[in-house]
């Protein structure tokens, strides 16, 4: 019997690193109103709710990875979630929802943040780890927009959009590079000209340090008001827009 169990072990152990992803279920009652599985190639992880998904985590101690979602249904990429355990965090209904991905192996370079969002239903997307690459600040169309401007190394942006259309309201939120603030400068100067956009707010923080940002943020949700900060620059990149 027992050899017959360590056969059993060593097939199923054999069984699990042939795989590129395994998830680990949520089966608390309290979390059956989310399906969440991995797609056949096992590279995408799939979730469906009876709820709005406002965001996922995907963390450890060395990594971690956040999503801002606003929809019931998305899949994200797994490519760049390293080998190891990770704590995949969704909240949804104003509660959080736990499951357990292991990355069993590496599935290359993850696809463009654009094609994310086009491909995945994923409304915003932020990620950071230690290894961003920097970008300094160069002079763009958006010149007349920038305050204080800075020679500091600038590594992403931080994008917070208000969008008003009088009997609602919502606000997006994500971090980009220099292409993307300006092509959403560009639409937010085309959304301010329509009866629809008049009352959106566009706003833009010029980020150094993008995980620490992150955390700042966390730990000060009126960071848009603070006095001080070494992870960004607290005078806007770009600010315009709204009553």
């Amino acid at each position: 019997m027992k050899k017959e169990y360590t056969i059993l072990l060593l097939l199923l152990t054999s069984f699990i690193y042939g795989q590129k992803s395994t998830l680990l279920k949520n089966i608390n009652y309290r979390a059956t109103e989310l399906h969440h599985s991995l797609n056949k190639t096992e590279d995408t992880l799939i979730l469906k709710g009876d709820y709005t998904i406002d965001k996922v985590e995907i963390f450890n101690n060395d990594f971690e990875k956040v999503y801002l979602i606003n929809n019931k249904k998305t899949k994200i990429p797994l490519h760049d979630i390293p080998v190891g355990r990770f704590v995949t965090e969704v909240k949804t209904n104003n509660k959080l929802i736990i499951i357990t991905l292991l990355r069993h192996e590496n599935l290359g370079d993850l696809p463009k943040t654009s094609e994310i969002e086009e491909n995945n239903n994923l409304t915003e997307t932020y990620t950071y780890h230690n290894n961003a690459e920097g970008k300094m600040l160069t002079n763009t169309k958006t010149k007349e927009a920038t305050i204080h401007p800075t020679p500091k190394t600038v590594r992403f942006y931080w994008i917070v959009k208000h969008i008003n259309k009088g009997h609602s309201s919502s606000k997006k939120m994500r971090i980009g590079d220099k292409g993307v603030v300006d092509k959403m400068i560009a639409q937010h100067k085309i959304d301010l000209k329509s009866k629809a956009g008049k009352n959106n707010k566009l706003t833009i923080w010029e980020v150094y340090d993008t995980s620490k940002f992150l955390r700042f943020k966390r730990q000060n949700p009126d960071y848009a008001n603070v006095d001080k900060a070494d992870c960004f620059n607290i005078n806007p990149f770009y600010k315009s827009g709204g009553n």
